[in-house]
């Protein structure tokens, strides 16, 4: 598995959840630390993968090129899991 692949997908993901319509968050109190696209984005790469969230998690704190590519400043605690 090459990290190219995953930037690809996450692309191609951002660019089709990417809405208007969808509010960036689900609650002003929300912790706001990724917005629901974000998060969206981490569902899908997760099922794509075909891994838990905690092991998606753990990818993108290595593949830092995955997480600018996703605009994620900082990785989602484990809780904040969709």
């Amino acid at each position: 598995m090459t990290a190219n692949r995953f930037i690809r997908f996450a692309g191609l993901s951002s660019g089709l959840i990417r809405d208007p319509r969808i509010p960036l968050f689900s609650s002003r109190f929300s912790c706001q630390t990724c917005t629901r696209h974000q998060l969206l984005i981490l569902l899908l790469l997760k099922e794509y993968l075909s891994e838990d969230y905690r092991d998606t998690v753990e990818l993108l704190e290595v593949i830092d090129s995955l997480r600018e590519k996703i605009q994620l400043d900082e990785v989602p605690p484990f809780h904040d899991n969709p």
